[in-house]
């Protein structure tokens, strides 16, 4: 019986020791799912606040783009105007030249053809200082490309043929770009 008695006290021991042993395991695991808990919380915050720094960062990004589109459009708006401006600027003195040219001819109608070239001088230093040439001249070669043929006149000229016989309306160009074709009648064989 003592040896059943100590066999019982060993088994006891035995469980004891298991119990107190998964108990600590318990408890580890506990500790262990406390600190991944935690870690967890900790980078759930940190992933919180960098959402609301890139929120921040977007929001300031949009007003930038919004304040960088409305003074694009302002310059716009602006450079139109000073570019309109500068043509009405460039064509008033025609007006008063036209203005004084009749009061001219009103006094002596012979003076007219002279006061109209004088006009036509004025308006092409204008157009010069704009950068705007004049693209038709009678005895140029016809250029589909800026130059609008409205008829054409028959020759017998070998040199003649396909170029200008007429300038129906000027054509002009700005910066070898077409501002208004020139309408013309063009020699053809």
């Amino acid at each position: 019986m003592a040896k059943n008695k100590e066999a019982q006290e060993h088994i006891d021991n035995e469980s004891v020791e298991e119990q107190v042993s998964s108990a600590e395991i318990i408890e580890e695991e506990n500790i262990v799912e406390l600190s991944e808990a935690e870690i967890l919380r900790t980078e759930l915050e940190q992933l919180q606040s960098q959402l609301e720094e890139y929120k921040n960062k977007h929001l300031r990004a949009l007003a930038e783009t919004q304040t960088v589109r409305h003074r694009l459009q302002q310059d716009i708006k602006r450079a139109k105007e000073e570019g309109t401006d500068k043509a009405i600027l460039s064509v008033l003195p025609v007006y008063d030249d036209l203005r004084r040219a009749l009061d001219a001819a009103s006094a002596d109608p012979s003076n007219i053809t002279e006061g109209i070239k004088k006009v036509l001088d004025n308006l092409s230093r204008n157009f010069e200082s704009l950068g705007i040439s004049e693209s038709a001249k009678v005895g140029d070669k016809f250029d589909p490309n800026i130059h609008e043929a409205l008829t054409a006149m028959p020759t017998d000229d070998d040199e003649k043929d396909g170029t200008i016989a007429q300038v129906f309306e000027s054509g002009f160009t700005k910066d070898n770009r077409v501002v208004k074709a020139a309408r013309v009648v063009v020699f053809q064989k």
